[in-house]
């Protein structure tokens, strides 16, 4: 027997504010999707996965992080907001785990913040992000189908990578 479960996507959440992270794992959920959790960027890199209630991990060091990411079959993309708790923002996490370089290069990374001024959103589109959503700007339904469309073909998705304007420009 197919495990149904085995096909289903994955999506890394990395986001501060409890209730929207609740809200977002909901969604993407019921959308048919694995959700991991994280508030921090200490908590997406812990390889003593300590797992709490919403697949909250508990993490120390962005190594440790990656030991984590390494171990698990697959990420499919990360929905990353760019006020996180602790020392370092969501900018620190893309460089460094895009640093690694590897099958990391390859995950799509979607930015869903409120921090919109034009320098910000600069760093992450040439850091390497897939797409940057402006939080007061769209929907929860809206970015989840674009995600869900953006994993669904992939062709298209290293187009997009490959035209950072594009893709920061592209409807959401």
């Amino acid at each position: 027997m197919i495990n149904k479960s085995s096909k289903k996507k994955t999506v890394l959440v990395l986001e501060d504010e409890r209730p929207l992270l609740e809200a977002i794992n909901a969604k993407l959920e019921k959308s048919g999707f694995r959700v991991i959790t994280a508030r921090s960027v200490e908590q997406a890199f812990n390889a003593k996965l300590g797992k709490k209630s919403l697949g909250v991990i508990t993490i120390r060091s962005i190594e440790q992080a990656l030991m984590y990411l390494e171990s698990l079959e697959k990420v499919d993309a990360i929905w990353l907001d760019h006020h996180l708790f602790g020392k370092e923002d969501g900018l620190d996490f893309v460089k460094k785990f895009k640093a690694n370089g590897g099958r990391w290069n390859r995950v799509p990374v979607f930015v869903v913040s409120n921090a919109a001024s034009p320098e910000t959103i600069k760093s992450y589109i040439t850091s390497g992000v897939s797409k940057y959503y402006v939080k007061s700007d769209h929907r929860l339904d809206e970015i989840i189908k674009d995600i869900k469309s953006f994993l669904d073909h992939p062709k298209e998705q290293s187009a997009r990578s490959a035209n950072p304007k594009k893709a920061k420009n592209t409807p959401h």
